[in-house]
């Protein structure tokens, strides 16, 4: 997953970047893997030499489908200018917080699959641990933890936990989701989305819920970078 040290990876030009899967490869024991993504669009200055060389391991056939984490329009318009072939998926934070309209029609109209992370970011017990850090708001929390929280209320209407509605609201809207859990019944729940559909009315409440940018990264939201 290339990126850059500064968020947590150490950076990656056209041949690390070749190395970094050929060495994943080799740890896993697999001729291939089905999506290779870029994990950020930083530094600048290397993105579009990593994307480079994802497009020509998916040549080789060592990535089935290639993509990129939290790149914006102008990012991937980068990608288009240099004549290179448009990404399969972005991998982006959304959720009803944060739902970024613009860059979502954007991905639909390139007809990019779009992935959603931290789709739980309004529960009162996402990274509510010491030591994981968010952007996420004293009033953020204050918001999600009272027995009134608009998706606990929904979540009682329909029979099901807060979390199956965030994530039932993401697939709704047409996203893969990533739910993580190490609890069994979480992730039985988390797999249990199709017994229920949010209705019409609950879907335009939450379209007005939208905060702007994201709350995952304590650093900012990567796809505000330049």
């Amino acid at each position: 997953w290339p990126g850059n040290e500064a968020w947590g990876q150490a950076p990656k030009t056209y041949e690390s970047t070749i190395e970094s899967l050929q060495a994943s490869l080799a740890k896993l024991q697999l001729d291939y893997v089905d999506l290779y993504l870029i994990h950020a669009p930083f530094p600048k200055t290397q993105r579009l030499e990593q994307w480079k060389a994802l497009v020509e391991l998916q040549r080789q056939g060592k990535v089935r489908a290639i993509g990129v984490s939290n790149f914006n329009e102008s990012h991937i318009e980068e990608i288009k200018a240099a004549g290179l072939p448009l990404p399969n998926a972005n991998q982006i934070e959304l959720h009803p917080w944060s739902q970024k309209p613009d860059l979502v029609s954007y991905l639909s109209e390139h007809d990019i699959s779009i992935i959603a992370y931290s789709s739980l970011v309004p529960l009162s017990s996402w990274r509510n641990v010491e030591g994981q850090d968010s952007a996420k708001t004293e009033q953020m929390k204050a918001d999600g933890a009272g027995s009134d929280a608009p998706f606990k209320v929904m979540a009682k209407k329909y029979g099901v936990s807060e979390a199956q509605l965030l994530l039932r609201w993401g697939i709704q809207k047409g996203y893969a989701v990533l739910p993580k859990s190490a609890n069994p019944e979480r992730i039985r729940q988390n797999i249990n989305l199709f017994g229920f559909e949010i209705d019409d009315e609950d879907m335009a409440t939450i379209a007005k819920m939208d905060r702007g940018g994201g709350v995952a990264w304590s650093v900012g939201d990567p796809t505000k970078t330049a």
